[in-house]
């Protein structure tokens, strides 16, 4: 999961620094968050999270970060920088204050992890003292609704690291079984049927992950298989839409974590879109990461970089593929 999966209101900055594995999936540590807003409620839309620059970078990354803002429409925004170097965080904030207009700062605040400043007159130079907890009734909310929290970014990296032994040894069998039934499909079927066949194969193993039904290694290998075809990956890729983008997430993630080589990169790019079109882009370029790692040259994988690294909005492709669509 990676959008806040219930409603929930915060009131102050203790409640808004408890808030952040709910908008990541991970407690951010030496991390700048960046969160945009929306409307007179100040809805939470768009966040990113960077690393804490050294002192040379804060201007250049302040550049980025508000560059991405804006090319989201933020209307406003509130950052939240959480690390041990003070001095860098307070700078950094500056330099984006001073970049930010026209949008709108809500809060701009610094944290260690047990104490927060802000730099509104009158603030206390010694900071307030503030507690992270996994029973903030943020975290407990997400967590009833079915959102994973992560320890810390890096249990997310290994999340989509490659199989390891014995898993991957399971994994190679089931992918040498299911080829066994899939090559003599694939000789026998003139080109231009080839992607409904597959469609008839890897449908009912994606409705049944959609509907919270288990996967088999049979499934997890026969639909891995058959997406690392483009046409079959594209027609997945179509039914990756915003509304079904959570769920569509869940079920290529379980994928991402059997997928071996050489299926890899299309897996792990349909997982990166999904992501990405949830609004999470620290997952997205996780995985476009690993993508790459594995296929320098996967055309996916570059195109879902560019758009992460431009700070492409997923309102631009929703719009690209509804005027597909209206199109004669």
């Amino acid at each position: 999961m990676t959008q806040t999966p219930s409603v929930y209101t915060a009131h102050d900055i203790p409640d808004l620094l408890n808030t952040l594995p709910t908008l990541f999936g991970f407690r951010p540590a030496e991390s700048l968050v960046g969160v945009a807003t929306y409307g007179p409620r100040r809805r939470f839309g768009f966040r990113l999270r960077v690393d804490i620059p050294a002192h040379e970078d804060v201007e250049e990354l302040a550049g980025v970060v508000v560059k991405h803002l804006r090319n989201q429409g933020a209307e406003g925004a509130i950052f939240l920088a959480v690390t041990e170097q003070q001095d860098v965080a307070k700078d950094l904030l500056f330099a984006i204050e001073r970049q930010l207009a026209p949008i709108s700062l809500i809060v701009a605040a610094r944290a260690d992890g047990h104490r927060y400043w802000s730099d509104e007159p009158g603030f206390p130079a010694e900071g307030i003292t503030y507690e992270s907890s996994d029973h903030h009734l943020a975290v407990v909310q997400a967590v009833a609704a079915g959102q994973q929290i992560l320890p810390d970014r890096q249990a997310l990296v290994d999340r989509f690291a490659a199989v390891q032994n014995p898993r991957r040894a399971w994994m190679h069998r089931a992918v040498a079984e299911v080829l066994d039934q899939v090559i003599p499909v694939v000789t026998r079927t003139p080109p231009d049927d080839l992607t409904a066949v597959a469609m008839r194969q890897v449908q009912p193993i994606l409705d049944r992950g959609l509907a919270g039904g288990t996967l088999s290694d049979d499934d997890l290998a026969r639909l891995a298989i058959w997406v690392s075809g483009i046409r079959v990956r594209d027609e997945v890729w179509e039914q990756i839409t915003r509304e079904r983008a959570d769920d569509m997430l869940r079920v290529l993630t379980v994928v991402s974590g059997s997928v071996v080589p050489p299926f890899e990169p299309a897996v792990l790019c349909l997982t990166a879109f999904a992501a990405w079109l949830t609004g999470d882009g620290a997952q997205s370029l996780i995985a476009v990461e690993r993508a790459l790692s594995v296929d320098p040259d996967y055309s996916m994988a570059r195109l879902l970089l560019d758009m992460l690294e431009g700070g492409v909005s997923p309102d631009r492709w929703v719009a690209l593929r509804a005027a597909d669509t209206a199109s004669p």
